[in-house]
């Protein structure tokens, strides 16, 4: 008889501490069911989000709350019988083997029946609703945005956020949470589909005008086990100043996807003339088996004509169009990853005078050339703007299928702004100086070294640094951004030759003669 009394304690006593909780005494009735669970998370991709909350278990929790046992729902039966397949499960005995199955779960096997249980529980085909919904707050408190669920029963949960179907940093899609008390708290689980772009390998980088530039929009293939079809979108967004080419490969990993098969590409004109580019992935969930892989769309495009100079650059940006509700067909979109594309530029300002201020002289009719350092060919421009007496002279780097000059002319002001360039070393050399003034003797080296901090939207810190030797060596910075050129008047040197020798040679001659001649009058007289 004691024998017996043992086996009947000790079977109540496993059914009181399944999951781990510690037992000193049959469950008895709730003492109330009025919880709130509160999840959390530091992510701020999440604000605004839905976050579901499915009841696998009802509890019942002792009155001092040391015990606990756990009721299968019936809604979750099929999960446990069809999904995770327990041997020799039937509906007299499924509660007991999934309170055993869920106890013995650790490590990476509990997070994979999170993930299971997630996927399951958003699958329409599976016929279930969410318990409870909540919305994470739009804005962090104490660091962390919140969604709280209130006027829970008592039991075990799990909660997701629709969308959230990749692994976050410790390899999580779902929190499963167990409600024994009327305040818990929890963190959200799972990861948002986002997107990384790099111009060139970087998240910024300098061109100049007609430069060919690599753009690089990397992301990752999410599970879509809960959803019957999946929309998986690369949206991005060129600014004005660049000039979409081509899309060059869609990537699976190293696999290559077949244009028109795999995905389809298509552009148009927003509203203030950027361009929008679109890769609409096609039979997305046949990706299924490479979730978690990377998948990258490269393509390129070039910077024209109407490139911001220096600034806040030329943004370019990407999003992801992906699904977020397997119940609706909703659709949600990631965070935009954004690169920038900085040219910059220069001004000559052409003088003459001892001194170089506002009082100084202004030169028109001298021309130059700007030539990469250590190569031979001129940078070819397009002349935008003449200049007059009152206005620069602007020219641009011309792109490959423009006819430019190589010849650049300063106005009656003295000055011309050199436009479009990268960072780098330039050689600017005078070819014709302007009327009654000399040439300079030796050519300018000039630096370009613009500086930016990548997305952000602040200005880039452009430095010009020149010298009047071409060297090396740039030991003078042009104040915001302008070289003064000086050129010195021509001095009037002395000649031989021509009239003016032999006309005093007559003249002597003459006054000779003349001499002479009164000399001998005298003598006659």
């Amino acid at each position: 008889m004691k024998s017996l009394m043992k086996k009947v304690f000790a079977a109540a006593a496993a059914i009181a501490t399944v999951f781990g909780l510690a037992a000193t005494t049959v469950a008895t009735a709730n003492a109330a069911d009025n919880a709130t669970l509160t999840v959390s998370t530091t992510d701020a991709k999440f604000a605004g989000k839905t976050v579901n909350a499915y009841k696998m278990f009802s509890a019942t929790v002792s009155s001092d709350g040391k015990a606990v046992s756990h009721t299968l729902t019936d809604k979750w039966k099929p999960f446990f019988k069809d999904s995770v397949g327990l041997n020799g499960a039937t509906d007299e005995n499924i509660n007991d083997k999934a309170n055993d199955y869920v106890s013995k779960l650790t490590g990476n096997d509990l997070v994979a029946f999170a993930t299971k249980a997630s996927n399951w529980a958003q699958n329409t085909a599976n016929g279930i609703t969410a318990d409870a919904t909540a919305t994470v707050s739009a804005d962090a408190s104490n660091g962390k945005y919140t969604a709280t669920f209130t006027g829970l029963d008592y039991g075990y949960y799990v909660v997701a956020v629709p969308g959230a179907t990749l692994a976050n940093a410790n390899s999580q899609y779902a929190t499963l949470v167990s409600v024994h008390s009327t305040s818990v708290n929890a963190d959200i689980k799972g990861a948002l589909p986002t997107v990384v772009k790099t111009v060139n390998g970087e998240s910024a980088t300098s061109a100049k005008i007609g430069d060919p530039l690599t753009f690089t929009l990397t992301s990752t293939i999410p599970d879509m086990s809960a959803y019957s079809t999946y929309t998986f979108n690369f949206k991005d967004t060129l600014s004005k100043g660049l000039s979409f080419k081509q899309v060059d490969s869609v990537k699976v990993g190293d696999t290559i996807l077949t244009k028109d098969t795999d995905y389809t590409v298509s552009t148009s004109e927003g509203s203030d003339k950027n361009t929008l580019l679109t890769v609409t992935m096609l039979n997305f969930k046949n990706q299924q088996t490479n979730a978690g892989k990377t998948i990258t769309v490269t393509y390129t495009a070039t910077l024209n004509k109407d490139a911001v100079v220096g600034g806040h650059g030329n943004t370019n940006s990407a999003t992801i169009q992906y699904s977020n509700n397997p119940s609706t067909g909703g659709t949600g979109e990631s965070e935009p990853s954004k690169v920038r594309v900085f040219t910059y530029g220069f001004t000559v300002d052409k003088y003459t005078g001892d001194n170089y201020d506002d009082a100084a002289t202004r030169l028109a009719g001298a021309e130059f050339t700007l030539t990469p350092k250590n190569d031979s060919t001129p940078i070819s421009f397009v002349r935008v703007n003449a200049g007059s007496a009152t206005e620069n002279a602007v020219y641009r780097v011309a792109k490959a299928d423009e006819t430019g000059t190589t010849t650049i002319i300063t106005p009656e002001n003295g000055k011309v702004e050199f436009q479009g360039l990268k960072n780098g070393e330039y050689t600017l050399t005078e070819t014709k100086a302007p009327a009654g003034y000399n040439k300079l003797a030796s050519a300018i080296g000039v630096k370009v070294d613009g500086q930016n901090n990548g997305t952000d939207t602040t200005n880039a810190t452009v430095t010009i640094t020149y010298n009047n030797n071409n060297g090396s060596v740039y030991n003078q910075t042009a104040s915001n951004g302008v070289i003064p050129v000086q050129n010195k008047s021509g001095a009037i040197l002395p000649g031989t030759g021509g009239m003016g020798t032999i006309a005093f040679t007559v003249i002597g001659v003459l006054v000779i003669a003349l001499g002479v001649a009164w000399t001998l009058k005298r003598k006659n007289a």
